[in-house]
């Protein structure tokens, strides 16, 4: 709904932000906040993730924001998650070095999932990383908190610029 991109692009103008959402009634909601804002760094792309990822050159992204996608939890289904190491290996290569990605999810099997592939991959380093707090106003994140439900968050850090992306 556009929570956490318009009060991070209050808080960082100096930076541009491109948003995903699958949703257009989303997208609309949140293309509305935007305006009223006034807001001139942020864009607003309706559609798949792995669709708009080739929008971007090569270690173009300083950040990368995944926050609560759908986490297919059922075993079956865990082959559509986005964060997979097929996925993880194109954010390498449009990630600037020493850039980094944020996820955050409800399911503790898709963050352990993260975890692992992160851990493993050569090119990132797991990072101390705390949440942005604009993370917390999102609609899932005030959702599951108010239902008592945990969330889980990880951090990681590009540590090489050249990277094959082949786990360690």
């Amino acid at each position: 709904n556009g929570h956490f991109i318009t009060e991070y692009a209050l808080k960082n103008n100096e930076s541009y932000l491109f948003g995903i959402e699958t949703k257009k009634k989303r997208c609309l909601k949140i293309f509305k906040k935007v305006k009223r804002l006034n807001l001139n760094n942020v864009l607003i792309y309706q559609g798949y993730a792995e669709k708009a990822l080739n929008l971007f050159p090569p270690s173009s992204i300083e950040k990368i924001h995944i926050y609560f996608p759908d986490p297919w939890p059922k075993t079956k289904h865990r082959r559509r998650r986005f964060l997979k190491n097929q996925n993880l290996n194109i954010l390498n290569q449009l990630l600037k070095l020493n850039g980094h990605i944020f996820f955050a999810t409800d399911v503790f099997d898709y963050y352990f999932q993260v975890k692992l592939l992160l851990i493993l991959h050569p090119c990132f380093e797991i990072a101390k990383e705390s949440p942005p707090e604009e993370l917390y106003t999102s609609v899932f994140s005030k959702k599951f908190h108010e239902g008592g439900l945990n969330t889980y968050f990880i951090s990681a850090e590009k540590i090489m610029s050249e990277c094959n992306g082949t786990n360690k």
